[in-house]
């Protein structure tokens, strides 16, 4: 007899997906739309009923089989009450009650909600890059920086409001003469590199050069660049782009130390956008700067990795949840 059927979500702050499974690290079928920041959390729950009908009717089954559904929010949750307290990135989400959205949207009664990087983290340690390992931590770098902790398979929540939000610690900004204390988020994510590089094209246009790299693989207009341009650009050689990416590097593993020495995982996992700049401008430079700062203690006792189930890592984890969520109620009538 085939598991139940399951629906798993993730909503960020550039991109959500729906995708259908039986949390078996196995995707049925997926449906991934970008997000209009500009639209607000309207413009995205009001197109999920019609995705879902269309990734319904690819299996060729109707609502009424989905057994449960697992959403992966981008911000902070309160899991238990299944509201989202905010999005950094998109407004209309504050205070909103998603779970029972869905109950009454979706028509379905069995939801669960949590942290998009909770519920990545969860996806790795079942399907992916820490299977068989405990404590994992995961981080992802987007549009912004969320942490999950993964312990014997399950997630660490903390008191209930969430834990390892590491996209929130106070690091040093060395590129300025003052050492700026600033949020990690605020100098490693996505969309600060890509703020950053935007400021400089700005400088660079008004002091009347328009020969950066990154300008150019713009075609010359600042609005488009974005830190995987940064990336590109440093890819090519360019060195400004270099010390931008070289700015986040370092933050990253001062956040990364910190989690370290407070938690000792035996593996990270990075995943995100930003992760996609690859070995050699990210991974292993992190994993260069994390080597001389961590705790002697703890040096060799981890490793740190890449995400292995890409862009659908957090439909994965969701799809987890509710797997969880189905099981758990299954066994209730046997209490």
């Amino acid at each position: 007899m085939d598991a139940p059927l399951l629906l798993g979500v993730e909503i960020g702050g550039t991109k959500f997906q729906l995708g259908l499974g039986r949390g078996d690290g196995r995707l049925m079928a997926l449906e991934r739309r970008a997000v209009e920041p500009a639209h607000g959390a309207s413009g995205i729950l009001s197109r999920i009923p019609e995705i879902l009908d269309s990734l319904l009717g690819r299996v060729g089954v109707t609502r009424e089989a989905i057994d449960a559904v697992g959403i992966g929010f981008g911000g902070p949750v309160d899991a238990a009450r299944g509201i989202v307290t905010r999005s950094h990135q998109v407004p209309g989400w504050d205070e909103f009650p998603l779970a029972d959205w869905a109950r009454q949207t979706l028509g379905m009664s069995r939801i669960v909600i949590h942290n998009d990087a909770d519920t990545a983290g969860l996806g790795e340690c079942r399907f992916g890059a820490g299977v068989g390992l405990s404590p994992v931590l995961y981080i992802t770098v987007g549009s912004g920086i969320g942490g999950g902790l993964i312990i014997d398979g399950q997630i660490y929540r903390g008191a209930g409001a969430g834990a390892l939000e590491i996209g929130h610690l106070w690091v040093i900004d060395r590129s300025t003469s003052d050492l700026d204390v600033v949020k990690l988020e605020d100098i490693a994510s996505g969309w600060a590199i890509g703020a950053t590089a935007r400021r400089y094209a700005e400088s660079h246009r008004t002091g009347g050069r328009d020969d950066w790299l990154v300008l150019k693989l713009a075609g010359g207009d600042p609005s488009r660049i974005d830190a995987a341009l940064v990336a590109e650009a440093a890819r090519q050689g360019d060195r400004e782009a270099h010390f931008l990416m070289s700015k986040a590097v370092y933050a990253m593993a001062r956040g990364l130390n910190q989690a370290v020495t407070l938690v000792a995982p035996r593996r990270i996992i990075l995943g995100g956008g930003v992760s996609r700049s690859g070995e050699d401008l990210w991974l292993d430079p992190i994993r260069a700067q994390l080597d001389i700062l961590v705790f002697p203690p703890f040096r060799g006792t981890f490793d740190l990795v890449p995400t292995a189930l890409g862009d659908e890592v957090i439909v994965h984890g969701a799809l987890a949840l509710a797997r969880d969520a189905a099981e758990a109620d299954a066994r209730e009538p046997m209490r």
